[in-house]
């Protein structure tokens, strides 16, 4: 079925002269009001509004090479659990370094040029919204936020050289058959020369 089929659209104008009608027929289907020539608001039956606040993961199909990867991804970040905790210590840190940290990765497997563009990707991108923990209805943290605590774990080696671990073990060795993901190496380097003669102890 194509979209126009599964929902009708009306200005304001009629609208208002149909208003009873119009909330009668989206009972039966989504109706989107347009205002000035574009989408503004759409009016929705209830069991078409609890079916759209699906989990997020009920988008994802199993088979996509982030979903068939994430098992060894998080069974590395359970083996750092210390370090993640200890990360957890800093001051002012208001999301959680495990939570940082697969935002990070997910910067370098699809070569997010800026953080701004990050921040938008987890407001929108239901692939980043699932892999980070956010639920569809759930806010992005404010972008000074997001910005503040990156900054705050790339300053510390220990956390850049788990996200190398990561990708030294998780993904090098499936790219060439996962074409889907654009790993940026460069940006990989940039974060671990900032700590080239930082000792760190091994975890």
């Amino acid at each position: 079925m194509g979209t126009m089929e599964r929902y009708s659209k009306v200005g304001m104008q009629e609208l208002d002269q149909r208003l009873s009608k119009i909330v009668e027929a989206a009972r039966k289907k989504p109706v989107s009001v347009y205002r000035y020539g574009a989408p503004w608001v759409w009016i929705v039956s209830q069991d078409d509004w609890q079916g759209a606040l699906k989990e997020v993961s009920s988008y994802i199909p199993p088979g996509h090479s982030l979903v068939l990867l994430r098992p060894q991804i998080d069974e590395l970040l359970d083996q750092h659990g210390d370090l993640l905790q200890g990360l957890n210590a800093e001051p002012g840190l208001l999301i959680a370094p495990r939570t940082v940290v697969q935002i990070l990765l997910l910067q370098l497997l699809y070569s997010v040029p800026s953080e701004q563009q990050l921040y938008e990707q987890l407001s929108y991108n239901l692939l980043f919204r699932w892999f980070v923990g956010l639920d569809l209805n759930q806010k992005v943290w404010a972008f000074n936020v997001l910005s503040r605590d990156i900054a705050t774990l790339l300053n510390d080696p220990r956390a850049v050289r788990l996200i190398q671990k990561i990708i030294g073990e998780v993904f090098c060795g499936a790219l060439l058959q996962m074409p889907e993901f654009s790993l940026n190496f460069a940006l990989l380097h940039t974060w671990l020369a900032r700590h080239e003669n930082t000792s760190i102890s091994s975890n």
